[in-house]
């Protein structure tokens, strides 16, 4: 179960990045926001499934419990550095990087 919360984590936290730089960068900056929205509902869903995690599974072991919380911990700093991630890489693409999209004529 442990390795789920992980990888939930992880996937999720890929999911803000790309969706709110994907955003930014198709529709501008100000799309960023879009990703704020996500970010509030992940840290939300990770806080519910601690919450339900510490008291179903591991209400036996104290030192289980404490791992958990860590890792519930992690999972909510890898949320918010995913989102932080997303807005540098916008800053960096649209600083040294210029796409220039030539449609063939005719």
């Amino acid at each position: 179960m442990i390795e789920f919360v992980i990888l939930l984590g992880v996937i999720g936290g890929w999911f803000i990045a790309v969706t709110t730089l994907i955003a930014m960068l198709l529709f501008g900056k100000m799309w960023g926001l879009i990703g704020v929205p996500l970010l509030i509902i992940s840290v939300e869903l990770n806080k519910f499934l601690k919450r339900r995690y510490l008291n179903v599974v591991v209400s036996n072991s104290p030192r289980a419990r404490e791992i958990a919380k860590h890792i519930f911990e992690m999972n909510e700093l890898i949320i918010l550095s995913s989102y932080a991630a997303a807005l540098f890489l916008y800053i960096v693409v649209q600083k040294y990087v210029e796409v220039i999209i030539k449609v063939p004529p005719g």
